[in-house]
């Protein structure tokens, strides 16, 4: 069944759900020579999770921050979704890790975070910065965090300046509207973005890219109800406007929400 969105379509990505052997999966795949910048993401990916296979291959290990996934190299055998010759990403299905949490204790959000730290962490500590995390980029599977959407990931030890808008707005740190570096900190702020949006319960706005900037360069403040604001101090250690005073890394993250929520 297809679940491709109207505009994914006319960048030639196609997106299917189906179930097999009772067993409910995506797929995703990409046409090329039609929208240079998406096609790289898609081989950007697609490079992502090969290189984990051929470490599982050797070692036999495969991190938990990733969904059980194929790499399919020839879709001929997948008649009707694509014309064959086609790669494809094949991932088990997962659900939303964050719905409403107006009915959690302090003790189930705080454990909720650190489902999530420990995913964003375990790609930290593989070299690699998502660099595009968002909400709906972080799934429950099997009860522990997942990860998915690694088109805009690099390696840690990589320089690449937003030469293009390679990251969501609505979660872009406030360096990288001044064409900075992706860096752990960027990962961070846009957590601390989903994080803050999934307490209050409501999403930030702005009209464009330019009010986005303005946002989180110099309007943005923390604001939380009265019997989640033992959450303050995390959030704004996540959400500094100056990379220099924001958190330094995930480990440090868990220690102040381990220290602080009893």
């Amino acid at each position: 069944m297809s679940k491709t969105k109207p505009k994914s379509l006319t960048f030639g990505r196609c997106l299917y759900s189906f179930e097999y052997q009772q067993q409910r999966y995506w797929l995703k795949t990409q046409t090329f020579n039609i929208h240079p910048s998406i096609e790289a993401g898609f081989l950007n990916e697609l490079d992502f999770y090969q290189r984990f296979l051929d470490q599982a291959n050797s070692s036999r290990y495969m991190p938990e921050f990733l969904l059980p996934f194929q790499v399919i190299s020839d879709l001929k055998n997948l008649a009707g979704l694509q014309e064959p010759g086609n790669v494809a990403l094949i991932l088990s299905d997962a659900e939303l890790l964050l719905s409403d949490c107006a009915e959690m204790s302090l003790q189930q959000i705080q454990q909720t975070f650190l489902m999530v730290l420990d995913a964003v962490d375990q790609l930290h500590r593989s070299g690699w910065i998502h660099g595009d995390l968002k909400r709906e980029h972080l799934v429950e599977y099997q009860n522990r965090a997942c990860l998915i959407d690694f088109e805009q990931t690099q390696k840690i030890s990589t320089s690449q300046k937003l030469k293009n808008l390679t990251a969501t707005p609505r979660y872009m740190a406030p360096e990288l509207f001044q064409g900075a570096d992706k860096t752990v900190q960027s990962d961070i702020y846009a957590l601390g973005i989903i994080f803050y949006e999934w307490l209050n319960g409501q999403r930030l706005s702005a009209k464009n890219y330019q009010d986005w900037a303005y946002l989180h360069c110099q309007r943005l403040s923390i604001e939380l109800p009265q019997h989640l604001r033992v959450f303050e101090r995390l959030l704004m250690g996540m959400l500094a406007k100056q990379k220099k005073q924001r958190f330094a890394d995930i480990y440090t993250i868990k220690q102040t929400l381990l220290t602080e929520i009893v």
